[in-house]
């Protein structure tokens, strides 16, 4: 739910150029005339930068209240949360967003972080083996789209709508079947055989 607003566009650039104040200004003026989850979000992304992490932490408390269901304001509060000494509040949120999008490689390390801050090795070697699983998934979908001509806009924002798409699902069985195989070649096979099956038949 990314905001055309006037003043969330110029306080975007404001932001990107570092100029904190400038953008707490205009997000808030945003904020003002729409009650828009993304709003919060950005602008607790502010008050973090600019040392007011409880503030911060207040604008992910109500991004997530507004759009419980995305991943994205699970995510992000637990970073928040993990900056203000709550490690544990932090792996509950990342938890959550990885129950609403299981296909998030950087929630799964980001959590294995935490998890490995916190003693829990075991715990945390599961969740750095789900991050490194994904992220080869990513490269797969990556290559695939490359060879199909795909082109990713250069404009879009770093929040995206919790949305999966039709390639991604089914590249993702991979990371399900992938101890299925008992050895590397095995997984380096199947994977030729999907790039492959997606070449030939798309």
């Amino acid at each position: 739910m990314i905001s055309q607003n006037p003043n969330y566009i110029a306080g975007r650039a404001k932001f990107e150029a570092k100029e904190f104040k400038e953008a707490l200004t205009l997000y808030t003026k945003a904020i003002e005339q729409e009650e828009n989850p993304s709003l919060y979000s950005e602008r607790g992304v502010v008050y973090y930068y600019l040392e007011e992490k409880e503030k911060s932490l207040a604008d992910m408390n109500y991004a997530a209240e507004l759009e419980p269901e995305n991943p994205y304001r699970y995510s992000s509060r637990a970073f928040i949360k993990d900056s203000l000494g709550d490690v544990e509040g932090a792996i509950a949120d990342y938890e959550r967003a990885i129950e609403l999008d299981p296909d998030d490689a950087i929630a799964h390390n980001n959590l294995g972080m935490l998890q490995e801050k916190l003693g829990y090795v075991e715990k945390a070697k599961k969740s750095f083996s789900h991050a490194d699983t994904l992220a080869e998934v990513d490269q797969l979908l990556e290559e695939v789209r490359s060879k199909r001509g795909y082109t990713p806009d250069p404009n879009a924002m770093e929040e995206k709508e919790p949305v999966q798409d039709e390639e991604r699902q089914t590249l993702s069985v991979m990371a399900l079947l992938r101890n299925t195989f008992l050895t590397k070649k095995g997984f380096k096979e199947y994977v030729q055989f999907v790039k492959d099956g997606f070449r030939i038949s798309r």
